[in-house]
C-alpha cells in the first residue's frame, strides 16, 4: 500500500530525515567529544589539587626546618645508649645498671645479657641481673635505674627472701637482705649518622 504525498509533505519529510541525520551525527561527534573533555578536565582538577598540596608542603618547608633543628638542640641521643652496635650497647646497659645498684647499697651476684631485639630503627638491649639489698637499699637501686640519663626501664622483678624461716630475726640494727633478679631494659640506635657502628 503506498501513499501519495504532496510536494510539501515530501519537502518536510525530507527536512525530517535530514535533521534527523545530522542530529545522529553530531551526537557521534560531540558525545565521545564531550567524554573526552570531562576526563581532561577531572584529570586538570586533580593534578591542581595536587599542586595547591605540594605547593603547602613547599610553603611549610621553613617550619619544618625550624622544629627539627629545636629538636637536634634538644640533643635526645642522650636518651639512647651511646654504642650503636647491639653488643657494645649490652655491656654499656649491664656497666650502668651494675654501676647503680652498687651505688645504692646493693650487691651484684650476677649479670647477664638478653639477645637484642630490633624496634624500627632502634635496638631493645637488655640485661638479667641478680643481686643483693636491703628493702630500703632495693627502693633506691629501682629509682636510681629508671630516673637516670639514658632513659632504663625495668622490665621485671623477682624478690625471694634471703631466709625462709619465720622464726628468722636479724641482728640488732642490720636490716635483712632480699635477693633480687631484675630484668632491664634500654633503647641504642641501630646505626649512627656517620655510620662508623660506635658511641655518638
Amino acid at each position: 500500500m503506498s501513499v501519495r504525498m504532496t510536494p510539501l509533505q515530501s519537502r518536510s519529510l525530507a527536512a525530517l530525515l535530514f535533521f534527523l541525520a545530522l542530529v545522529g551525527v553530531l551526537a557521534a561527534v560531540m558525545l565521545p567529544t564531550l567524554a573526552l573533555h570531562q576526563r581532561y578536565d577531572n584529570a586538570i582538577a586533580q593534578q591542581r589539587d595536587l599542586l595547591e598540596r605540594y605547593q603547602r608542603m613547599i610553603a611549610q618547608k621553613p617550619q619544618v626546618e625550624a622544629t627539627l633543628e629545636a629538636v637536634k638542640k634538644k640533643n635526645v641521643r642522650r636518651f639512647f645508649l651511646k654504642n650503636t652496635a647491639a653488643n657494645l650497647a649490652g655491656a654499656e646497659l649491664q656497666e650502668l645498671v651494675r654501676t647503680g645498684i652498687e651505688r645504692s647499697g646493693g650487691r651484684v651476684t650476677t649479670s647477664q645479657n638478653i639477645a637484642p631485639k630490633e624496634d624500627g630503627d632502634f635496638y631493645k638491649i637488655s640485661v638479667n641481673i641478680q643481686f643483693f639489698a636491703t628493702t630500703a637499699n632495693l627502693q633506691k637501686a629501682l629509682q636510681e635505674l629508671e630516673s637516670q640519663t639514658p632513659y632504663l626501664i625495668v622490665d621485671g622483678l623477682t624478690l625471694r627472701p634471703m631466709n625462709v624461716n619465720r622464726n628468722f630475726k636479724p641482728a640488732p640494727g642490720q636490716e635483712p637482705e632480699i635477693n633480687a633478679q631484675i630484668e632491664v631494659s634500654g633503647w641504642a640506635y641501630r646505626s649512627n649518622e656517620d655510620g662508623d657502628g660506635g658511641a655518638s
